[in-house]
Formats: C-alpha cells, structure tokens, sequence
C-alpha cells in the first residue's frame, strides 16, 4: 500500500505492506466556515458570560496582544472586528502587540495590517510582580501592563511542555522575560506529563499562576481545522476559554483507536518540521498510541536545520539523561529542555527520523536512527518489531493526538 504524507512544503510517498498497515488518521474534511462571523458569535456568545463591555469604562486604554501562531489572515480578521466592537463601547486608544517567541518559528508578519510592536524577552522592559509558589520570578511587558484592558488573540494547539498553546502562554512565555521563561520551563525536570494532562502539569500550572499575577485577560482563542482553516472560536476570561478550546480540541483532534501500534508514524507538518528543535516536539502526540518500546517515525523535513544551538550543545554534551538533569539543575539554558525531552522520549521507545540532516547529526547528536525515505524507515522498523507489526499513519502529527478507546 503506498499512500502520501506531508513532508515540508510538499509531501512524499510511503509504502507499507498490506499485511502490517492497521490506519491512517487524518482531520476530518472541514465544513466551510465564515471566520468573522465565528468571531461575531463568540463576542456575542462569550463562555460564562464573560462580556468585553463589562470591562470598559471611560478612557480606558486597550492592548491587543498577537501569537504569531494564529495565521495572518485570521489575524487581520479578529484585529479589525475587535477596533470595532472597542470603538462601540468607547474605547479610542487601542496599542497592538505580537508575541515574539524564542524560536524561529515565527518572523515577524510581513504583511500585518496593522502596525504591531514586538516584545523581545532579551530587553529590560519588565515589571516584576513577584514569584508563584515553584518560585518563578514573574517579570511581565511593562507597555502591557500599562493597558486597562488586555485581549489576547491566540491559537489552540498541542505543546510538548504545556500540553497546549493558545492560553496562559501568550502571557508566559508571550510577553515574559527570558528569566521568567527559563525559570517555568526549568519545572520539566520535575516531570514531563502527556498532552491533556493538566493536574500533573507544573508549566502549565506556574504559567496560569503567573496570569493571575499579571491581573484579568480577555481571551479570543481560535482552533485549527486541519486544512488551514479554523474550525471554532471561544472568547472570555483566558482560564475558563482555554479549558473549553481544549475540550473542543481534544473531540476533533484526538481520534480513537482500538490499539497500540508496533509503529507509529508522525508527519511533523510545514512549521514544526522545519527544524529538529520544533519537529521533535510531536513525538509527544504519538505517546498515547505506540506501544512501548515500540517505533515511532518523525518525518520532519528539517530544511533550517537543528534549529536551535543549546539544543544541539546539551544533546552531545550529555548522552546519559541523569547528567543531562544534573547539568540543568546547576545550570539551565532555554534548548536544553526539548534535550530532556527527547532522551526521556527515547527511554520508552525507538525513534527514527526521516529528514534531510547528515547522519551525524541524527543518529552521533541525538540518538535517532536516520532514514532518507519514509519507505525505507517502514521497512527498518518491521525488521526490529516483527513480521506481524502494526502500523499506524498520523498525517498532522502536529495537530492530532491518538489515543486508544477505553472499553
């Protein structure tokens, strides 16, 4: 059986033996959507009530803060009815403002329509406001904390620390000193849990925490359909809108199965697998649906590379994950943590990586075993698993998190 899996800006064959395929798992073929008008609704319909009017008083300064995730289009959208819907109650001071992430990933919007100003983590710009109890140091954006009203315009999706984007992470890391962001994502030592998990989840837990320090955000958070799309749109105070866009995520995006697989394919998609440092990050989905010590696949393209330098410095320097920790406790960098990661990730099973990196760097930096097709991974791991291995295809590794049907 030969079918297609995305691979960067394209995609790319892969053929399993009819006797060893078990399923694909794909969005589902969205319905057409009127964006705006999902927006409208969700302004109109906010969850618990929580009404924008209620927010606004006479003179009040509003600021408008940006993921970079939320795809332009959708951006100028929600950008445009929120000017409005602020201009009927009053408000005529409006300041805009895009998360800048660590990473890579996003670059600042080329076509955005309305000017936004970029915080940099790396500036002295930051108020302290004190500490959570895991003893985070919460230093937020000065201009933002000058606004009386603060939306937050992000994007729902799964995230190897926080088990989910588009909440309290707009705030920390969105808008949180490179002290604070090191601090919370430092809590990974303690523990990694699996997506969804959120009474075991110390990062998420310090990154609402730190919300509340910071005082009340009105959210407007979007889900992805899977074809570029956006399937719903929920808006309210940030907690409660972030509970509810998981809820919503996990019914169109967490697909059951009736079985671990022997191996399980992820396709990393066009943003994260455009560097190991992102692509490794869906190994996470496909915790739920592989056996253990079973194989998983990560096709990720990796076109820019390793992506990330302390990355690539922790992974070599430290291929014993007990020294890795310890290294991290005296002294921790931003990378080393998706270092833990993925060694914690390679503890519970064996991992390949189809990608366009030299061998050096997958198998001598990372432990990975290297393939150049998708097809010739398939038949490595049939080989280690068994004649009667079990595979299952996951097209968005980026978006879906399988997981087995409980009886």
């Amino acid at each position: 059986m030969e079918l297609w899996i995305p691979y960067g800006e394209t995609e790319i064959p892969i053929r399993v033996p009819d006797d060893n395929f078990y399923k694909i798992l794909e969005p589902k073929k969205p319905a057409q959507t009127d964006i705006s008008k999902l927006i409208q609704e969700s302004l109109k319909h906010p969850v618990n009530d929580f009404q924008l009017s209620n927010s606004v008083k006479p003179g009040t300064t509003a600021g408008i803060l940006v993921d970079p995730i939320l795809p332009l289009s959708v951006q100028n959208q929600a950008i445009e009815i929120l000017k409005s819907k602020l201009g009927e109650l009053g408000v005529d001071k409006i300041r805009f403002f895009l998360r800048h992430r660590t990473s890579n990933v996003e670059a600042r919007p080329a076509q955005q329509e309305t000017p936004l100003n970029i915080f940099d983590p790396r500036d002295k710009t930051f108020t302290e406001l004190g500490k959570t109890s895991q003893g985070t140091n919460v230093q937020i954006e000065n201009e933002l904390l000058a606004c009386d009203l603060n939306i937050v315009l992000g994007m729902v999706t799964p995230h190897f620390a926080s088990g989910f984007t588009g909440g309290p992470d707009i705030v920390l890391p969105g808008s949180s000193s490179l002290e604070t962001i090191a601090k919370n994502r430092s809590l990974m030592i303690k523990g990694i849990p699996g997506p969804g998990d959120f009474k075991e989840n110390l990062v998420l837990s310090d990154e609402l925490e730190a919300c509340k320090m910071a005082g009340t955000f009105y959210s407007l958070s979007f889900i992805p359909d899977g074809s570029e799309g956006i399937d719903s749109v929920f808006s309210g105070e940030l907690e409660a809108v972030f509970r509810e866009t998981v809820a919503r995520y996990l019914q169109i995006h967490s697909p059951k199965v009736d079985r671990k697989s022997d191996v399980v394919v992820v396709a990393a998609g066009k943003i994260l697998g455009m560097d190991l440092y992102h692509g490794v990050r869906v190994l996470s989905n496909a915790f739920g649906a592989v056996k253990t010590e079973g194989t998983i696949i990560l096709v990720a393209e990796c076109s820019k590379g390793i992506g990330n330098q302390e990355f690539l410095e922790y992974s070599r320097r430290f291929s014993e994950k007990k020294d890795l920790v310890t290294e991290m406790r005296h002294r921790f960098k931003l990378g080393s943590h998706v270092s833990l990661f993925l060694q914690e990730a390679l503890e519970k099973h064996r991992i390949q990586l189809v990608s366009v990196l030299p061998d050096l760097y997958s198998r001598d930096s990372f432990k990975l075993k290297p393939s150049r097709t998708a097809s010739s991974a398939i038949q490595q791991s049939i080989r280690v698993e068994g004649k009667e291995a079990k595979v299952l295809i996951v097209r968005r590794g980026d978006l879906m998190i399988p997981i087995v049907q409980s009886s």
